[in-house]
């Protein structure tokens, strides 16, 4: 043997094992970490501060450990580093879920939706983009009540529209429900001309829930300046349904929110079953009233009927009003019964779509979210480091260590008998106490001081 080889000693394998890190998350088994090794895996990304599996490995138990703030820095590290790393971008979601963040934990979900190896995951991703996205409009919606002095001072954002709930006047229960379908086919329509910016239902709808909910009362909820203030529309429109005998009146009025005056108007009235034709008559008159001179296009596409079906709309408006108030089993099983009526009705079925993804993240904790994560951790950390990136990250370490990673090398510093299988034990090594064993693809060995 020789001296060089006689004053050297095997580092333990578990080292080998913490060196190993690859693209795409590979090497990274969240189920095994825990808040008790952070000093561990703090050291790790001290020594590797470029590796993004060291570096997710500490976010995943700044995690578990509740410390959201060093969480998130550690994971963005990680996904910064390694866009491929599904693990640190799922981790990051539900980090800034739990922060608040709700436009990062969005970005966070929808990166992983693109990357992500386990389909299950990516399901869990899109459940969690849905209740995100409802979550952060709540947010928004709070925070311009808190800032509503300041907004009221600021010049809304030019041509944007936003359409409240129709209001009803009668006492027909199964009418009542229309409001909210008939303002979502007007939103549609409108957003068929390129020279309104329309808002989204679901944001209006918020902001008046979040209106209701303020403490202040300073101005009534259901008022379109202010509402349109808060939302910074230049305009909103405000309908009404009324019953007139076997009639059915829709009125509407598009209000200026600078001026608090009324810019346009238009009414109509007929049987219920020309409720669709009445809601198109509504909108022409609208955008006639207001000077927008529509394309061949435009008008054709605003003539287009989401479906024909009045019992199919009914249930379809059902459901629009189950999820406003939060009840999303019931608005998925009212969009359900909307497509099965007119199995063409497309918003129908996307609509039951989201009511599910709602109604199944609404349930769920992120502690239901991270137990769905390591079930599929092995598909989405994917195969096991290459070499040369284990030798790279092992040159990172203490300055006593010195790797050695090919059986070459290990042959001509332990002259291993020709009868030795490669990776047997040395017995030379059992006997004194020195030299090496093989450990894999990697062997790592240590110099006496």
């Amino acid at each position: 043997m020789s001296a060089g080889l006689g004053a050297r000693r095997v580092l333990p394998f578990s080292f080998v094992v913490l060196a190993a890190a690859c693209a795409g998350g590979g090497g990274l088994r969240v189920s095994d970490i825990t808040p008790e090794q952070i000093p561990e895996y703090e050291a790790q990304r001290d020594m590797r501060p470029q590796d993004a599996v060291a570096v997710a490995r500490l976010g995943v138990g700044y995690f578990k450990a509740g410390r959201w703030a060093d969480a998130r820095a550690a994971l963005d590290s990680a996904v910064a580093h390694d866009p491929q790393n599904g693990l640190a971008a799922i981790y990051l979601g539900m980090t800034t879920e739990e922060q608040g963040d709700f436009p990062a934990a969005r970005a966070a979900y929808e990166h992983y939706v693109e990357i992500g190896r386990s389909s299950d995951l990516r399901t869990v991703a899109r459940q969690r983009l849905s209740l995100v996205g409802r979550r952060e409009l709540e947010y928004q919606a709070r925070q311009a009540l808190a800032e509503e002095a300041t907004l009221s001072q600021q010049p809304p954002e030019a041509n944007t529209v936003a359409v409240m709930p129709f209001s009803y006047t009668g006492v027909n229960e199964q009418i009542q429900p229309l409001t909210r379908g008939l303002a979502q086919l007007v939103i549609t329509d409108l957003a068929k001309s390129r020279q309104v910016r329309v808002l989204e239902r679901e944001r209006m709808q918020t902001m008046l829930e979040e209106m209701r909910l303020s403490a202040e009362g300073r101005a009534d909820p259901q008022s379109a300046v202010r509402s349109g203030r808060l939302l910074r529309a230049a305009r909103v429109v405000q309908g009404s349904l009324a019953e007139r005998g076997d009639q059915l009146r829709v009125d509407a009025a598009v209000v200026d929110v600078g001026t608090a005056g009324v810019t346009a108007s238009a009414g109509t009235q007929d049987q219920l079953n020309r409720l669709f034709d009445l809601e198109k008559e509504l909108v022409l008159s609208i955008f006639n009233n207001l000077g927008i001179q529509l394309t061949d296009a435009e008008r054709e596409a605003i003539n287009q009927r989401p479906t024909e079906n009045l019992q199919a709309f009914l249930a379809y408006s059902q459901g629009l009003e189950a999820e406003d108030r939060g009840d999303f089993l019931a608005a998925q099983q009212f969009f359900t019964q909307a497509q099965q009526l007119d199995p063409n009705f497309q918003a129908a079925a996307q609509s039951a779509s989201q009511a599910s993804d709602l109604g199944v993240a609404a349930t769920q904790t992120t502690t239901d979210v991270e137990a769905t994560v390591v079930q599929n951790e092995a598909q989405e950390a994917g195969p096991a480091a290459p070499s040369d990136v284990q030798s790279t990250a092992l040159q990172n370490g203490a300055n006593s260590v010195a790797p050695t990673t090919t059986a070459q090398e290990l042959a001509q510093t332990q002259q291993v008998a020709p009868s030795q299988p490669a990776g047997n034990r040395d017995n030379t090594a059992e006997t004194t106490g020195e030299g090496t064993r093989t450990t894999g693809t990697v062997v790592i060995i240590i110099r006496r001081p």
